[in-house]
C-alpha cells in the first residue's frame, strides 16, 4: 500500500495537488493536502488506505531533478 501512495506522488504531474480536483487522478482511497495551510509549499500529507495510512513529503522542484523527500510514513 505504500509502494502504491509512493507511486502516485512520484507520477504525479504536479505534486503539491495544487488547484480545485488537482488531486481527482488520484484513486478514491486518497487525498492530499498541505501540512499547514498557511504554507501551500511546504510539506504535504497523502492519505492512504481510506485514512489508515499517511505519508508527509516535501517537494523540490528543480528543472533536471526534481526530488521528492518522504519525512513520515505511518501505516496501520
Amino acid at each position: 500500500m505504500t509502494d502504491e501512495a509512493r507511486a502516485e506522488l512520484v507520477t504525479a504531474k504536479d505534486p503539491y495537488f495544487r488547484g480545485i480536483d488537482a488531486d481527482a487522478d488520484l484513486p478514491t482511497s486518497m487525498y492530499v493536502e498541505p501540512v499547514r495551510s498557511t504554507d501551500p509549499k511546504g510539506p504535504h500529507i497523502l492519505f492512504f488506505d481510506n485514512h489508515r495510512g499517511w505519508l508527509v513529503y516535501t517537494f523540490v522542484p528543480r528543472i533536471q531533478d526534481p526530488q521528492i523527500t518522504v519525512e513520515e510514513v505511518f501505516w496501520q
